[in-house]
């Protein structure tokens, strides 16, 4: 591990991959405007996506879950001249307010703002969420350029097929967002008859949900990828295809072309941010988006409705990009 520089600017990185993804262009556009050097901490899970690579001079790992008062320590230790928090939540903001870290970067929710010199909204904000945070950071840099994207290069090497090849995510964290499985096996074998090979990611508890899918034909990699090599895997890919789901926001921050499908959330707000991502949805149904972890409209149209034809079609379209 590189050794913690003092004095440096320490990004807080959340526990979810597709809420730290978001941080990829967060970290890409510091570098841009010449903030450093920084830190990325937080969980060892997402913490570990950019130990080693450009994004960051150096990483430090939670040991735990520690509470504000250990976290301010680390800070005051390290003599951190400034902080960016946007997880949504009061931790990071209290621990480095009790630190006494100069600048306080981060978002109003859970009680946060009063302890950041500058802070703005997030879930009252409109937009994608990746601008939201640039208005926050706009306050601390008020001539910040556009946002810009990722392009994340895990820096790993993996034994791809020689030809074209698809990745497919069927897991998601919530029942209500997750694509019917028969789509996602009906569409690999699409995508099988039409020469692609297809490679099912996901983490060790959707194994089952990834096994269905793969079944004989696909390239199923479910839990046998680090963080790393799931993005080199989809950084590679000729397309992507997801759930509203951390990977889906990772294989965008990697550039490859995404697609992620939308249910019960919103892709106004949380398409993956990257140069040919994309979300769909199905229009008009009238319970969606509900924002619900479980559906309880028989069916599940919103997410069934989206049929494995529409869907090659729109692959087709980003292939074609």
């Amino acid at each position: 591990m590189a050794v913690i520089p003092e004095g440096a600017t320490w990004i807080r990185f959340p526990r979810f991959v597709g809420d730290a993804a978001m941080q990829l262009p967060v970290l890409r556009l510091l570098r841009q405007i010449g903030v450093g050097p920084l830190v990325v901490w937080g969980p060892r899970s997402t913490v570990g996506l950019v130990e080693g690579t450009w994004f960051c001079d150096a990483t430090l790992a939670d040991e735990g879950k520690p509470g504000p008062l250990a976290m301010a320590r680390i800070l005051r230790q390290h003599r951190a001249a400034r902080s960016i928090h946007f997880p949504k939540s009061l931790r990071p903001a209290l621990a480095a307010w009790l630190a006494r870290v100069p600048e306080r970067i981060g978002v109003d929710e859970s009680l946060a703002g009063p302890f950041n010199t500058h802070s703005g909204p997030f879930w009252e904000a409109e937009g994608p969420f990746l601008l939201r945070y640039h208005a926050v950071l706009a306050r601390r840099w008020p001539d910040l350029p556009p946002m810009p994207f990722a392009d994340f290069d895990p820096g790993v090497a993996i034994e791809a097929p020689q030809e074209r090849y698809l990745c497919f995510m069927p897991g998601s964290t919530w029942p209500s967002k997750a694509w019917p499985v028969d789509h996602f096996r009906a569409l690999l074998l699409k995508a099988r008859a039409e020469g692609f090979t297809v490679a099912v990611l996901g983490s060790p508890d959707e194994a089952a949900t990834c096994a269905a899918v793969a079944g004989a034909e696909g390239l199923d990699l479910c839990g046998r990828t680090s963080l790393k090599e799931a993005a080199a895997w989809m950084r590679g890919a000729a397309a992507v295809l997801g759930n509203d789901s951390g990977l889906s926001h990772l294989a965008a921050a990697c550039g490859a072309p995404a697609l992620a499908l939308y249910g019960a959330t919103d892709p106004g707000g949380s398409t993956p941010w990257g140069p040919r991502s994309r979300g769909l949805r199905k229009e008009g149904i009238p319970c969606a988006p509900c924002f619900k972890p479980a559906c309880f409209t028989p069916g599940h149209p919103c997410l069934a409705e989206i049929g494995p034809e529409q869907v090659w079609a729109e692959l087709q379209a980003l292939l074609s990009v």
